[in-house]
C-alpha cells in the first residue's frame, strides 16, 4: 500500500543582500552562492530590495522583494535588517547568508572595509552615523555570527583589529571567476577588430584600467599621471582605456591639463568586458584600496598582464607566486611608469599566459568546492539555530 506520508520539503537557505545585480563583485558572489546552494539541495530564497529577477531565476533561486525604506540615511539599512528577520521569524530558514546589511547566526559575507577605505582614500575617519558604517558596526559588534567571510586577508586583518573577531570566526574566501566567459581564446577572439574600433594602432600599446565605478577609490587620477609620464617618454606609442560607471569629467579635465586627452578612451561598463581585457596589452589598478578586485582576476584569466597596488586584495594571489614585481607598494607615478615599461619590454604575452594558468586555481568550479566545504561546516559542525537575531 503506498505511503500517505507527504514528501519532505527541501531545507530553505536565505541569502540577504539589499541589491543583487550582475555589475558588482558582491552580486556575482551571491549568484554563485545561489547556484551552489541549489545544487546542494536547498530551496534558495533571495531577500533583496533591488534585484535582477531573470538572473536569480537562472541561478536556481526565488526572489522575495523586501520593501525599501524611501529615505536616505542609516535607518534605511537597519530597516532592511528588520525586514529580513521579520521574514526569517515567519519562515525559519535552515541557513541565513548575510551580505553585510543583516545580522545572522550563521554566516556574514563582507565585501567592504568602509572604515579602512575612508582612511585610505580620504585620510580621515567616517562621520558618526555614516549609513554603511553604522550597519556594519552593528552587525559585526553583536558577535552573534558563527563566521565572517572576507574577500581578502587584508579585510580579515582589519576586522580582527577593529571588531576583535576571533581567528576561528574569520574566513578568507577569494571570489572566483567564470572560466567560460574569461579565458584567453574568447578574450582574444575580437582583439584586432576591437582595437581597430577603438582607434588603437598596430604599433601602439593599449594600457587599461577596468572597474565597476568609483574612480576616486580606484585612483584614476593616479592612472592619468602615470599615462602622462609614459606618453612623455614614448610619445604617441601609448593609448589608455578607462572602463567604469562614474563621472569622468574631473579626470578628463586632468588629461587635458597634462596634454594626454587625445590618448585616452573612456567607456562605461559593458557585459562582454572579456573582449576589452583581450584588447589590452596591460591591465593596471593603482587603487587606494580594493577589498578584492575581481577585475584583476578576470584580466589574468584572459592572459592579460596585470600590475596592481599592494592595497588590492587580489594582489595576495600574486605575492609568493614569483610575481612580486607586479605588486607595487608605492603610488609614485615614476615607479609605476618604470614598472609598466619593464613588463611591456619583457615578453608580456608569455607573462600573460602564466598568469592565466595561475588564475585557473580560482575559477568558479574550483571555488565551488571550497564554498561547499565552508557551508557544510556550518551545517554539520554545530547545531542549527533559529534565525532570531535582534532587530530594530
Amino acid at each position: 500500500m503506498p505511503s500517505s506520508k507527504p514528501p519532505s520539503q527541501p531545507p530553505v537557505a536565505a541569502i540577504a543582500i539589499r541589491q543583487v545585480e550582475k555589475s558588482t563583485g558582491a552580486s556575482r558572489i551571491a549568484f554563485n552562492q545561489m547556484a551552489l546552494l541549489s545544487r546542494m539541495g536547498y530551496s534558495v530564497v533571495v531577500l533583496a530590495e533591488k534585484a535582477n529577477t531573470d538572473l536569480i531565476d537562472a541561478h536556481g533561486a526565488n526572489l522575495v522583494r523586501l520593501h525599501r525604506w524611501p529615505f536616505k540615511g542609516a535607518f534605511r539599512r537597519f530597516w532592511f535588517n528588520h525586514r529580513v528577520h521579520a521574514w526569517c521569524k515567519r519562515h525559519h530558514p535552515a541557513l541565513l547568508v548575510s551580505h553585510g546589511d543583516a545580522e545572522s547566526h550563521d554566516v556574514i559575507y563582507m565585501h567592504n572595509c568602509v572604515h579602512l577605505a575612508s582612511k585610505r582614500i580620504h585620510g580621515r575617519e567616517l562621520p558618526k552615523g555614516h549609513e554603511v558604517a553604522a550597519i556594519h558596526d552593528h552587525v559585526l559588534k553583536q558577535d552573534r555570527f558563527r563566521r565572517v567571510v572576507t574577500n581578502s586577508q587584508m579585510m580579515a586583518n582589519d576586522f580582527k583589529t577593529r571588531y576583535g573577531i576571533d581567528d576561528d570566526k574569520l574566513e578568507v574566501s577569494y571570489p572566483g571567476y567564470d572560466a567560460e566567459q574569461f579565458n584567453p581564446a574568447k578574450a582574444r577572439s575580437e582583439r584586432h577588430a576591437l582595437r581597430s574600433a577603438l582607434g588603437v594602432g598596430e604599433d601602439e600599446y593599449l594600457v587599461g584600467l577596468v572597474t565597476s565605478g568609483n574612480f576616486k577609490k580606484r585612483n584614476v587620477a593616479g592612472f592619468v599621471k602615470i599615462a602622462a609620464l609614459l606618453n612623455e617618454r614614448l610619445p604617441k606609442r601609448y593609448r589608455f582605456l578607462v572602463i567604469g560607471k562614474d563621472d569622468a569629467c574631473l579626470y578628463q579635465q586632468q588629461t587635458k591639463e597634462l596634454g594626454v586627452d587625445g590618448r585616452f578612451i573612456w567607456r562605461t561598463t559593458v557585459a562582454d568586458v572579456e573582449h576589452l581585457y583581450g584588447a589590452l596589452d596591460l591591465f593596471v589598478l593603482p587603487a587606494h584600496i580594493e577589498e578584492f578586485g575581481c577585475v584583476v582576476l578576470e584580466a589574468m584569466a584572459c592572459a592579460t598582464p596585470v600590475i596592481v597596488s599592494s592595497w588590492t586584495g587580489a594582489a595576495e594571489l600574486l605575492k609568493g607566486q614569483q610575481y612580486g614585481e607586479l605588486v607595487l607598494d608605492t603610488y609614485d607615478p615614476e615607479d609605476w611608469a618604470l614598472r609598466i615599461e619593464t613588463v611591456l619590454n619583457n615578453d608580456p604575452q608569455a607573462l600573460g599566459h602564466r598568469l592565466a594558468h595561475l588564475a585557473t586555481q580560482y575559477s568558479h568550479e574550483h571555488q565551488y568546492a571550497a564554498l561547499e566545504a565552508s557551508f557544510n561546516s556550518l551545517i554539520f559542525d554545530s547545531p542549527q539555530k533559529e534565525c532570531n537575531a535582534g532587530v530594530v
